[in-house]
């Protein structure tokens, strides 16, 4: 008797996440803060084009903060204490992370030319035009993320609805089971399987990836259900029985 795993149809929408969909939103994340701060940082950089203005600042003093990430890699962002007057008469004091090279050079009572805003003066621009250089950065940063997210769901979205016409219209065969291959995807440091088969054709299939648990009641030489699509077939334990 043919070896059913899943009796119900399984949705598209879980199709579209058991075959990577999570992917889209994982690049769709990026994209929308990227898309903020490209927005936020090139408004701020309009207001400095109309009301930046130019002085000159003197270094106070230099420190550095580190940082450690859960992989062990370290990160150091370099800061100067800057203080400059601005044209209505207030000394402003701020704290401003550069380079390391500028960084280094910098003693204190040092001047350097600086931008600030002259309604809010604690914003400010070491080079001139460095904010909207961050903001077109972001804006090519986030048509990276974005052509990710189209690719991401044209390839995920395409395979769940092939898989679901598969089920709904292809022919139903049965295979017979020839492995269980093991793939390089660990979640929660344990491996994931693929059930593979040869159908009556003699064309090769794999299923998609589980437990080797949830296979193992299908050992080698057992016959399985799967659904013939227009490039490949489908198992059932993957995209479910086809509705009655």
């Amino acid at each position: 008797m043919t070896k059913i795993a899943t009796d119900s149809p399984v949705s598209l929408w879980r199709l579209f996440f058991r075959m990577g969909g999570w992917l889209v939103f994982v690049f769709l994340l990026p994209l929308i803060v990227l898309t903020v701060i490209s927005h936020s940082q090139l408004k701020l950089a309009e207001r400095f084009e109309t009301e930046g203005r130019e002085t000159v600042a003197t270094v106070t003093g230099k420190y550095y903060r580190e940082s450690t990430d859960s992989d062990g890699d370290r990160t150091i962002t370099y800061y100067l204490n800057l203080k400059f007057v601005t044209d209505a008469g207030e000394t402003v004091e701020i704290s401003r992370s550069v380079g390391r090279a500028s960084y280094n050079a910098a003693q204190d009572g040092d001047e350097m030319p600086i931008w600030y805003l002259e309604s809010e003066p604690d914003q400010t621009e070491l080079q001139r035009g460095e904010t909207r250089t961050g903001s077109r950065v972001a804006q090519i940063i986030g048509l990276v993320f974005g052509l990710l997210t189209l690719g991401a769901l044209w390839f995920t979205g395409g395979r769940a609805v092939a898989a679901m016409r598969a089920r709904k219209y292809g022919a139903e065969e049965p295979a017979t089971v020839t492995g269980h291959e093991r793939t390089a995807m660990r979640v929660n440091n344990k491996p994931r399987y693929r059930l593979t088969w040869r159908e009556k054709n003699g064309r090769k299939g794999k299923s998609m990836m589980h437990k080797l648990d949830d296979i193992e009641a299908f050992p080698v030489g057992s016959e399985i259900t799967v659904y013939q699509g227009i490039k490949r077939a489908w198992w059932s334990g993957d995209v479910g029985r086809r509705s009655q």
